[in-house]
């Protein structure tokens, strides 16, 4: 079909004339399509009869077709293409246009109400996850007269609580008699505090005592045969734990931050309960030659661990003859050759092994 004469192809006024030209055609065919369907009898007419009744060529009847199609003035039933009175389809157009309204009213209460989960849900939680993340902090600390500094600072800023595990090796004897002045403090400020402490510790009379007058001044104590690294935590604030396990007193690592102190309270409290009140593990008398120690317990643990004799040594604080000679005990009474002899008749003998697990 030609273009609109004096108008080049796409321009606005080319559009209009070709969209009342596609007006007419589509008018002409409705008109012959109502047309042939008055006529009594006979056989439906083919497109080019329409075409043909319409005085329009093929391109002309598709874009005159098209346009009765969009506004709903023809339908095909039964295969034959029918014409559809006009109000007929106005009002099947009217149906369409409610039936689209109501499902974009419902698809625009389904949008606000995901906009408001977005905004005032999701959006505050990420953002507290992000806050949280954005104020941890992680501080290496080497220098002992600052690392001195940043426990005695962190003390003081307690409000609540500050708890402890120390696996060993024990610092010396006066070292530790002289924090019981800061303890007290602690508590007379209404600060908790607890500690767990290596179940070696009542070995040694001197340590025992001093365990005894840390309970004394307030401090809940609880012993573990074998705890993996220092930590101190004060309330849910800060944490302090040695860089190196082998090397406590090198670096220190200092934690600050809600985020993981989640993690590392868990962990403490993980290890108070698996850990044995002060009074029920230091009440049983002294042990006669054939019982197995509680020392003997925590050497026997940890070589089943993998630890060799130097590393088991320095975590207990003792000489490494003293590892060895437990050691050499446990063989005499298995009656094994080796300690890999030793380890396979533990593993063995569930209720011997007990003796050394505290089972």
């Amino acid at each position: 079909m030609p273009s609109g004469e004096g108008c080049p192809p796409g321009s606005a006024a080319g559009g209009v004339v070709g969209t009342q030209r596609d007006e007419e055609a589509a008018l002409a065919l409705y008109e012959a399509l109502r047309a042939r369907s008055r006529l009594p009898g006979g056989s439906p007419p083919s497109p080019d009869e329409l075409y043909a009744a319409a005085e329009l060529d093929e391109a002309q009847g598709g874009r005159g077709w098209r346009r009765l199609a969009d506004l709903g003035l023809v339908q095909i039933r039964d295969g034959v293409a029918e014409a559809v009175d006009p109000d007929a389809a106005l009002a099947r157009a009217m149906d369409r246009y409610q039936a689209n309204a109501t499902e974009q009213l419902r698809n625009g209460v389904r949008l606000q109400r995901v906009t408001e989960a977005l905004i005032a849900v999701y959006r505050p939680a990420v953002q507290r996850e992000t806050r949280e993340t954005r104020e941890v902090a992680v501080e290496f600390v080497s220098e002992p007269r600052r690392k001195q500094r940043i426990r005695l600072d962190l003390s003081d800023a307690a409000r609540e609580r500050i708890d402890s595990m120390h696996p060993g090796p024990m610092p010396r004897i006066e070292v530790l008699e002289a924090s019981l002045a800061h303890d007290r403090s602690l508590m007379e400020r209404g600060i908790k505090s607890r500690a767990i402490y290596p179940m070696s510790c009542l070995a040694s009379p001197k340590y025992a005592r001093w365990l005894h007058d840390l309970a004394d001044a307030g401090v809940e104590l609880r012993l573990i045969d074998h705890a993996p690294f220092d930590l101190l935590t004060f309330d849910s604030n800060a944490a302090l734990m040695a860089a190196d396990p082998e090397h406590p007193s090198d670096t220190l690592i200092v934690v600050r931050g809600a985020a993981l102190m989640r993690a590392f309270r868990a962990v403490y409290e993980d290890f108070w309960l698996r850990g044995r009140p002060l009074a029920h593990s230091a009440g049983g008398g002294t042990e006669d030659a054939d019982a197995v120690t509680t020392q003997e317990r925590v050497i026997i643990r940890l070589m089943a661990s993998g630890l060799s004799d130097d590393q088991i040594a320095r975590k207990l604080g003792v000489h490494r003859r003293t590892v060895q000679r437990a050691i050499a005990k446990l063989m005499e009474r298995l009656n094994a050759a080796s300690r890999f002899e030793a380890g396979l008749k533990l593993a063995r003998d569930e209720e011997f092994a007990g003796l050394f697990t505290g089972v």
